[in-house]
């Protein structure tokens, strides 16, 4: 277990960091997800060491290592950079980390083999970095992450170099080196489509500040605010405003009935911001949406149809083969997927799951 509690790491007079209060558990994959400068990479080097934060603690297991040397935390680590010794061939590129240990060679071949063998590498053992593709370099990498045993992988965004077909494979070699070793590993990325296919749970970041920790299915579903809302989804979920009173929501020009649980969820609010997933629009005569289809794109397996909505912007995802949608439509949804804010905070104000109310 890793927790970080109350956490401030300050650069000068910038403060990087803001009382960030996080629980990894043992055996979880857990990603830290949001822009760049958010402070993700940041906190991911105060757990290593690299960073010292001027307040909070830093714990594995219920012991303090806020202090202790990065040399003595045990943590494998891959960086966004191969940082590959460019003169050693790819053997004792992973296996350097082991001779500093000092581990006998029988052990130093074992885990070195094993590792290649994992990460579909044997044969390249000679090679020079110079000689490998990216692909083969951030592999070689996570092999000498790997060959630490350690309980603890960190990793700091390292598909961010490779291309999509390879960033898409080093995700499945991930899960699978997760599934055989079960260690702890904390993911650092900006990309949205990585933390939720590879995470057990997943922090949000935003300017040094946590914004929502939850499995992907909450986060995606029950965005805590509008910023996670819009960060989480391509295309992201649409914002719309929204007036609530005496049981109905009106919507541009649409009035329509608001459902008895989510009236109490509504009470005391009228002016809202209401949520709404692309994929969970419907074209229908009598939505409770009504726009104007400014423009489509088809990909092939499906269409984003873009809608403007009294001058906002919605955008529908539909199957790619169908009718041509043009000019004036309505756009219906179903509430059980509707996330409701705040106008003025932008904060969630609650949704219905199983028939319960959840703020």
């Amino acid at each position: 277990m890793i927790e970080l509690k109350d956490i401030v790491v300050k650069f000068g007079d910038f403060e990087a960091l803001h009382n960030i209060n996080v629980n990894v558990k043992e055996g979880e994959f857990f990603t830290f997800l949001g822009p760049s400068g958010c402070g993700k990479t940041t906190t991911l080097r105060t757990i290593t060491g690299f960073i010292e934060p001027v307040s909070g603690t830093v714990s594995v297991n219920e012991q303090d290592i806020t202090h202790v040397p990065i040399e003595k935390r045990n943590i494998g680590i891959v960086f966004q950079s191969y940082a590959l010794f460019p003169h050693l061939s790819v053997w004792d590129n992973i296996a350097f980390g082991l001779k500093i240990q000092k581990l006998g060679e029988d052990e130093i071949k074992r885990r070195t083999t094993e590792a290649l063998k994992i990460l579909n590498l044997q044969g390249y053992e000679n090679r020079k970095p110079k000689d490998l593709s990216g692909g083969q370099k951030q592999r070689v990498a996570l092999c000498r992450a790997l060959v630490k045993q350690s309980p603890y992988f960190l990793l700091d965004e390292p598909l961010s170099n490779l291309d999509a077909q390879l960033r898409q494979q080093a995700r499945t070699e991930l899960v699978r080196i997760h599934e055989i070793y079960k260690p702890t590993m904390i993911y650092v990325t900006h990309d949205q489509i990585e933390a939720m296919t590879v995470a057990n749970r997943i922090v949000v970041m935003r300017d040094g500040v946590l914004q929502q920790a939850g499995t992907p299915d909450v986060i995606y579903h029950h965005p805590a605010n509008t910023f996670v809302a819009g960060f989480i989804g391509s295309p992201a979920m649409n914002i719309v405003s929204g007036y609530y009173s005496s049981g109905k929501l009106k919507i541009g020009d649409v009035v329509s009935d608001v459902p008895e649980l989510w009236q109490k969820i509504l009470a005391g609010h009228t002016n809202v911001l209401v949520g709404i997933r692309p994929e969970h629009l419907k074209p229908a005569a009598d939505g409770k949406i009504k726009g104007c289809v400014s423009y489509q794109e088809n990909t092939g397996n499906q269409r984003t149809v873009t809608v403007n909505v009294n001058g906002e912007t919605v955008f529908v995802t539909l199957p790619g083969v169908g009718a041509e949608i043009s000019g004036n439509i309505g756009l219906d949804f179903n509430w059980d997927e509707v996330s409701l804010f705040n106008a003025e905070t932008k904060e969630n104000i609650g949704y219905v799951q199983k028939g319960e109310i959840v703020r």
